[in-house]
């Protein structure tokens, strides 16, 4: 028995030991509990059932216990419903025995449980920061919290390079206000590219930190490349999961209900689990593969963060995935136990070939995507004040606007330009004033904090789904607005199952439905859902460009899929670089080789438009730009030139020439001054000051001049 497990309180010790078998703790839950007694904020990085909730439990269970506390002690905040559930059932096993009272609230929980007024509070409390943000409107529960001592924060990475991460950053330096000291944070993930930023971000500045990183032991990983066309995908994913317990990722809602349209009759145990199904679909799902024998169930990422669905014997991955951090999500879904991590590709052509084994070659090279946190969140910054003022009535404006502006997620935002958005929020009727105090104004009573402020509480926007009820009340999810407007009559997917829409209420967001018997048909339509999919990551098309220098991959790949990468590379030309741009003349234009992922060849795209004039036109993809139209005796050294001088502007040439988005396409952008919109969208959605520096820094090659890329060392790790 270690010092550290000695040196927990009885009662935690008898838990562990006899609930839980254990006689010592796992290296990662000693570290932690080591650094969280020096009064250290931690994030703490192991592999996926490394033990990382224990490990944040442990020394939270110890506190409570010994310092006998009432009231909320801590409370554990995660990115999706479904982990909570998931997480509560962990967390009781431990909890109940040690006398202490877990309880989650989030918008699946039915609202008679999602109170604690007049009884008692939980020691834990699982929750989302959408569903923190009602509890700290209500001043009786969040008067529940002046005891509080810690704040755990699951799968980090799932909200640090978003404005969601700023709401919780927001959300974490409030609750320190409500408690009156400043809280513990602990907060976990299995994947991070820049760890040492993302806990700078979480932990805030002149607090203590220490970052808890333990090295997962190496263990055996197979995987296999099966290459299928479109019409052959769902007979190679009916074989490789037949017999099996397996998770199907895909890219979208849609091909998820696709694939279970054409994997029915051929998969026993099939379910679907996605965002716009109902609470019910999505745990008998889950639960389906808690159970015994054979189960498959089609997902999208909703599946990838660390809900424990048990021992699975293969995951399986239609197309590419989006990300190295997806990939490795994935990867630590399966292989538990001791078993090895199996995972499948199927893929429709040579091009999605290359991507996945890219993906693999760079998670060897653990190339994970490092997070950047917003440093403009103005949309946020609305929100958060709108809030404010929601739950005081009234305030001062000197005091609500320098409360805000402490918090450390706006530490980019200057008084200057909060001056303005306010006046601006004065004049568009969204605030009132009274002397010098500010107010809701009769537009925000009357749009964005109607309903009790419910829009308020959220940064991103819904599409204004219909949510898919039968005549006796069963939801079966939600369809998206484009898609009803097909009518009523509309057959469908939802969940793996046909329904028929049979009325419409447009006022309400309603779409009644009601079984459809009879297996799928070719007249069923295809649900779909807005929303594009992920771009490409640089780490991933970095990735590729490697591969595409060697013309093969380092995996021991069979020689069909070695042979398809080449034919690729070769497809391209010789002298392809390891990095940097190449500029190739072909029969359909101008190649621009650019292996900087989608949103970077997305804003290139314009940029080179703009500096070769109107004739020529610019298409891109995630890898590469195809220019056409230039009529020049050149056309590669045109746009050659024009690349070149490209790499030269500064970063306000490159805003300036960038076309700004609707503000609508952010939750609160339409209630932005221009300037300030504009300067967000420049800063943190287009990074001006990133891509101008990527693309001076980019080397520029003409046909012929090569750099090797050397292969990845292969290790079992």
């Amino acid at each position: 028995m270690s010092g550290v497990f000695a040196s927990l309180h009885p009662t935690l010790q008898g838990v562990l030991a006899h609930r839980l078998g254990w006689d010592n703790l796992r290296p990662v839950q000693e570290a932690a509990a080591l650094a969280a007694a020096e009064g250290n904020d931690l994030l703490v990085i192991a592999g996926t059932a490394g033990g990382k909730t224990e490990a944040a439990l442990i020394p939270v269970i110890d506190a409570v216990l010994k310092e006998g506390l009432p009231g909320v002690g801590c409370i554990c905040l995660s990115p999706l419903k479904a982990l909570i559930n998931d997480q509560e059932e962990r967390m009781l096993s431990i909890c109940t025995p040690a006398g202490l009272s877990v309880q989650k609230w989030h918008g699946d929980v039915p609202k008679s449980e999602r109170s604690w007024e007049g009884g008692d509070p939980p020691h834990i409390l699982l929750t989302t920061p959408e569903s923190l943000e009602v509890i700290l409107l209500d001043p009786a529960l969040a008067a529940d919290l002046k005891n509080l001592r810690f704040v755990i924060v699951d799968e980090v990475h799932a909200f640090a390079g978003d404005l969601r991460g700023v709401q919780l950053r927001c959300l974490l330096d409030r609750l320190d206000r409500a408690a009156g000291r400043s809280l513990r944070r602990i907060g976990l993930s299995a994947t991070l590219g820049n760890p040492q930023e993302i806990l700078n971000w979480f932990s805030g500045p002149d607090r203590r930190a220490r970052l808890v990183a333990v090295p997962s032991p190496p263990g055996k990983k197979q995987f296999s490349f099966l290459l299928a066309d479109q019409s052959g995908q769902a007979r190679a994913v009916a074989r490789l999961v037949s017999g099996q317990r397996a998770l199907v990722f895909v890219r979208s809602r849609s091909e998820a209900e696709s694939l279970s349209s054409a994997l029915a009759g051929m998969v026993g145990t099939l379910a679907v689990h996605h965002s716009s199904l109902s609470a019910a679909a999505r745990k008998a799902a889950e639960e389906s593969l808690a159970g015994q024998g054979a189960a498959c169930v089609i997902c999208t990422s909703t599946l990838e963060l660390g809900i424990d669905i048990g021992g699975l014997d293969r995951v399986v991955q239609v197309g590419p995935p989006p990300s190295v951090s997806s990939f490795l999500q994935r990867l630590g879904r399966t292989g538990r136990r001791g078993s090895p991590a199996r995972m499948s590709f199927v893929l429709a052509d040579a091009l999605a070939l290359l991507v996945a084994v890219a993906t693999v070659e760079a998670a060897m090279r653990r190339e994970i995507e490092p997070l950047h946190p917003p440093v403009l969140p103005y949309t946020v910054f609305v929100q958060q004040l709108l809030l404010a003022l929601l739950k005081e009535r009234r305030a001062l404006r000197r005091t609500v606007t320098a409360s805000l502006l402490s918090c450390a997620a706006f530490a980019g935002i200057g008084e200057e330009d909060v001056g303005t958005l306010i006046d601006h929020l004065l004049a568009e009727g969204y605030l009132s004033a009274d002397g010098g105090f500010l107010m809701l104004g009769p537009t925000a009573e009357r749009t964005v904090a109607r309903v009790h402020g419910r829009d308020l509480l959220s940064v991103f926007a819904g599409a204004g789904a219909f949510c898919a009820l039968t005549p006796e009340g069963e939801e079966a999810g939600d369809l998206d607005p484009g898609f009803v407007a097909g009518g009523v009559g509309t057959v469908c997917t939802l969940g793996g199952r046909r329904w028929r829409i049979i009325a419409l209420d447009s006022d309400h967001r309603i779409a009644t439905v009601v079984p459809e018997g009879g297996g799928p048909r070719a007249s069923d339509r295809r649900p779909f859902w807005s929303g594009a999919g992920a771009p490409m990551s640089p780490a991933v098309a970095r990735a590729v460009q490697r591969v595409l220098a060697r013309g093969s991959s380092s995996l021991p790949l069979g020689t069909r899929e070695q042979a398809a990468i080449r034919g690729v590379a070769e497809e391209i030309g010789p002298g392809i670089p390891a990095d940097g741009f190449l500029v190739r003349e072909r029969d359909e234009g101008v190649l621009v080789l650019s292996c900087h992922g989608g949103r970077f060849n997305r804003a290139l795209a314009v940029l080179l438009q703009k500096a070769l004039g109107t004739g020529p036109k610019v298409r891109f993809s995630d890898l590469w730009l195809l220019v056409a139209g230039v009529t020049g005796p050149d056309p590669a050294g045109d746009v050659r030139e024009a690349l070149g001088a490209v790499q030269g502007w500064s970063r306000t040439e490159i805003a300036d020439a960038l076309p700004l988005p609707a503000p609508d396409t952010w939750k609160f952008g339409p209630l932005l001054p221009r300037s300030l919109f504009a300067g967000m969208v420049r800063a943190d959605d287009d990074d001006c000051a990133a891509l101008a520096a990527l693309l001076a820094a980019t080397p520029l090659y003409p046909p012929g001049e090569h750099i090797s890329a050397p292969a990845p060392h292969m290790t079992d790790e």
